[in-house]
């Protein structure tokens, strides 16, 4: 609800034809609330159970196939674990609510950068350190800020304006190519 009135405030135009369609389908089911926190705590079990088989599977993968965990980590963990959130933007876009589209892909990196970063770094510390005595920090290293800021740049130049045309979509896919590429190339440490 907050997300919408941030929206509906700050960019009320692209989403004025969102909230006349909303109000036509308003007949959804509700679950309880306790079903939803059942719910809610069954998928996060299943979750943290598949990630940590995939982590233990990947540390073998990655060296036999010769790809380095950055390349993992920054490129494909996200085009995978985001699938879904990828595919209703694209189905947005394509009914013409690009409003929608570009708030479901700018709110959930917004909520991975000011949440899910420092819940993971403070998790971490207290937790303690890994058995090598190494532990997770907000200090990203030159590279990584670099490439964030950039990122930044590049999408705030394309919301900017409110529009969008094939030329910014094209920006994009270049963009995410070229930190592809760079990752790829990147060494392990």
């Amino acid at each position: 609800e907050d997300d919408d009135s941030f929206q509906l405030f700050t960019h009320r135009e692209a989403m004025a034809e969102d909230e006349e369609e909303e109000e036509e389908d308003d007949d959804s089911f509700h679950l309880s609330l306790g079903w939803s926190l059942g719910l809610l705590c069954g998928c996060t079990v299943v979750v943290s159970i598949g990630s940590e088989f995939l982590t233990d599977s990947l540390e073998g993968a990655l060296k036999s196939a010769g790809i380095g965990k950055q390349f993992v980590g920054i490129i494909m963990l996200p085009i995978v674990g985001n699938a879904c959130e990828h595919a209703a933007a694209i189905r947005f876009a394509a009914v013409d609510k690009v409003g929608l589209s570009v708030g479901i892909a700018v709110g959930s990196s917004v909520q991975i950068a000011l949440f899910v970063t420092p819940f993971t770094v403070l998790m971490g510390w207290a937790l303690g350190n890994d058995p090598q005595g190494g532990n997770m920090d907000l200090d990203f290293g030159s590279l990584n800020v670099a490439v964030m800021t950039l990122s930044v740049f590049v999408l705030l130049s394309i919301v900017v304006d409110g529009k969008a045309n094939w030329l910014e979509g094209y920006m994009l896919c270049i963009a995410y190519g070229i930190i592809a590429v760079l990752y790829w190339y990147m060494p392990d440490e």
